[in-house]
């Protein structure tokens, strides 16, 4: 069986693609990331085929000294590939929640073909130390290896430190779901929620998404970058030609899994497990930070507690990831957090003040 050949020098690879004419496929892949091993050695021969005659295969683990303003993708991601022109024009986006070997088939099976646009105006290169000096003097600017999401870390900082930032900026890289969507084989649609904005707009089950507004489709990596990119009043799009109306709040969606969530504030000096077979709220503190700093946050919370209420209002029962970016997006610095506990059969009202801590 022949080997794909992953090339980890940008330049040459880039020099490369140009002298053979090739497309490139850039993966950036997260050295924690453990479902790659189907695209890095792939066995699908569609696949191998794909990589082989028709573009440059990179592999990057790191996106220290990257052009961000070149490589512009879901940095939160820990599997996102590009499919980049010789020139640097990037035609579409693959990875995220699917990173399935069916879906980048279909994608690079559709993109081998199309014509490369013409390049534009080129912006000038500008790595992360470069674009935001606040993250060139803390510590992980000194770190070997840059986890993608430290792009989207450093602009939030960025942001907080000129007095610009909004709770309504973590929804970065909406999925296909917020307008009803689910999608499979790359861009063709597996199903439509009823009322949503694609229900609204015609879309029916079997048809591809091949537009959204006048930017080229080619999976739902491409659709979570073009609705990332919508201005923030933005009422309309257009679906494979078809308007439909954006309702108010469209943007949200859970947003716990996304790394850069995170480190906003208030954080506190908790971790819990749901207790099994609860629908309400009910999650066991099963680990406190050390310190006294952390201390400060916890105001008599203790192992074993069961937190069952948040400001004497009972909540759907959430995974701890969810409840602590419930936190974030619902409580402020400064304000006051009470919390309903169950310890030793009785039950208590806790209140934790709302800390602007870090957690490096």
């Amino acid at each position: 069986m022949r080997q794909v050949r992953w090339q980890a020098d940008l330049d040459a690879a880039f020099t490369e693609a140009l002298a053979q004419k090739k497309l490139l496929f850039v993966l950036f892949r997260c050295q924690r990331e453990k479902r790659d091993a189907a695209i890095l050695q792939p066995s699908d021969p569609k696949l191998i085929a794909l990589l082989m005659e028709h573009y440059i295969p990179v592999r990057l683990i790191s996106l220290k000294g990257v052009d961000l303003n070149r490589f512009r993708f879901d940095y939160d991601q820990q599997l996102m590939g590009l499919v980049l022109t010789p020139d640097g024009v990037t035609l579409a986006r693959w990875g995220g929640d699917d990173v399935s070997v069916a879906s980048l088939v279909a994608a690079l099976e559709r993109l081998k073909s199309v014509a490369w646009p013409k390049v534009g105006a080129v912006p000038a290169s500008q790595t992360l130390r470069q674009k935001f000096p606040a993250f060139a003097q803390s510590k992980r600017a000194e770190e070997p290896c840059y986890h993608c999401h430290y792009a989207h870390d450093a602009e939030i900082e960025q942001q907080r430190k000129a007095g610009t930032f909004q709770k309504l900026s973590l929804f970065r890289y909406p999925p296909p779901s917020v307008l009803g969507l689910t999608l499979d084989d790359g861009n063709r649609i597996a199903s439509v929620r009823p009322g949503s904005v694609a229900a609204k707009a015609g879309l029916k089950v079997g048809e591809r998404l091949t537009v959204f507004n006048d930017q080229p489709i080619y999976t739902a990596a491409d659709v979570a970058f073009a609705l990332d990119a919508l201005p923030a009043k933005v009422s309309r799009v257009v679906l494979n030609g078809k308007p439909a109306a954006l309702p108010s709040g469209w943007r949200t969606y859970d947003i716990s899994a996304r790394p850069s969530q995170g480190a906003i504030p208030p954080i506190f000096g908790f971790w819990e497990e749901p207790v099994p077979g609860s629908k309400t709220l009910a999650l066991k503190v099963n680990f406190v930070f050390p310190g006294e700093k952390w201390a400060l946050s916890l105001g008599g919370l203790k192992l074993g507690d069961v937190i069952v209420a948040v400001d004497g209002k009972t909540l759907p029962q959430m995974a701890p990831r969810q409840f602590h970016t419930w936190l974030r997006l619902n409580k402020d610095v400064g304000q006051k957090l009470k919390l309903t506990v169950m310890r030793d059969g009785k039950r208590l009202i806790l209140t934790l003040p709302c800390l602007d801590l870090r957690l490096d």
